[in-house]
């Protein structure tokens, strides 16, 4: 007996072992089995966090593109500011050899719109070819009242057709235009205006005064380019004119002395030829700019445009680009 209590003592350290050693076994199989888990949820949850950026980051991306490129659209600083001027604001416009007559750009050519002040080089026109250059012009209380202008003409001043025409054609003086207009009758002045304009070839131009204030006043971008080419051939003294700087109109007995200043933005280049400044509300910024390129004489029209400068000057670099 004493030896089977033995033996039943030692089975039973034994299995007391044996099930420490299970449970410790199966302790290690759950922290593992745990470890898994643990390890497979994060992995799914980097996945998800993953897939989630991979759209997310588009978005935010796109957004930012966005937003950059509102940005840039009114910081004058910003690069993509450069890219949206290149976009010309002019509603019509032509660039033109005036020797040859070929049409190298344009926009709505033939859409009539009011000219403004471009008016005033078919007044020039009428006037020089009606009038002899020393003719006297009395400013009249009348024309006195046009919308004034820099050159600052008084009523009752005397000049001769000649002095008129540089406060015409470089100041844009409306003065200048309403009196030359009135030294005989207006009405058939801007009859004969509207008649130049037809033979010249502008057949969809028309003159309801000779200053340009008039909406009424209209052309298109080709009836203009029409012009300049009949200028280019056949008045250079008006051009030649036009391209001036400045001009002094001394004191005289007749009248005050006038400064004279160009409106013409190209005026110092010494490749321009001539041309002519224009704008009222209703027309906008309107131009025309003979200039030399590249050894052509070219013809820059716009009309109704937000910066008549900047159009020219971005036709001009087209033109010389291609």
């Amino acid at each position: 007996m004493a030896i089977n209590g033995k033996i039943l003592v030692i089975w039973t350290i034994c299995l007391v072992l044996i099930a420490a050693s299970l449970s410790v076994k199966l302790t290690q199989s759950k922290i593992k089995v745990a470890t898994i888990e643990a390890i497979d949820k994060s992995t799914n949850n980097e996945s998800l966090a993953t897939s989630q950026s991979f759209y997310e980051e588009p978005n935010q991306g796109s957004k930012t593109i966005t937003d950059q490129s509102q940005n840039k659209s009114t910081d004058p600083n910003n690069q993509s500011v450069q890219l949206t001027t290149n976009i010309i604001s002019a509603k019509a416009y032509l660039v033109g050899n005036v020797q040859t007559g070929r049409v190298y750009y344009e926009k709505n050519k033939n859409l009539v719109l009011p000219v403004a002040s471009m008016s005033k080089l078919v007044t020039a026109i009428a006037a020089t070819d009606k009038l002899k250059s020393d003719a006297l012009i009395t400013i009249s209380a009348e024309s006195a009242k046009t919308f004034p202008d820099q050159s600052r003409l008084q009523a009752g001043e005397v000049f001769t057709v000649k002095e008129l025409l540089y406060p015409l054609l470089l100041s844009s003086s409306n003065v200048a235009a309403e009196a030359l207009a009135s030294t005989t009758n207006r009405a058939k002045f801007l009859e004969l205006m509207s008649s130049y304009a037809w033979e010249i070839g502008m057949p969809d131009t028309y003159f309801a005064d000779p200053s340009g204030l008039s909406a009424q006043n209209i052309s298109t971008a080709e009836d203009f380019f029409a012009l300049a080419r009949y200028l280019h051939d056949s008045r250079p003294d008006l051009l030649a004119l036009s391209r001036m700087m400045q001009f002094f109109v001394s004191t005289t007995t007749s009248h005050s002395s006038h400064q004279i200043v160009s409106t013409h933005p190209f005026v110092g280049d010494s490749d321009f030829i001539g041309g002519k400044t224009g704008h009222t509300e209703e027309a906008k910024d309107t131009m025309l700019t003979m200039i030399k390129i590249k050894g052509e004489p070219i013809a820059i029209v716009v009309l109704q445009s937000t910066d008549r400068r900047r159009d020219t000057s971005l036709l001009i670099e087209k033109f010389k680009q291609n």
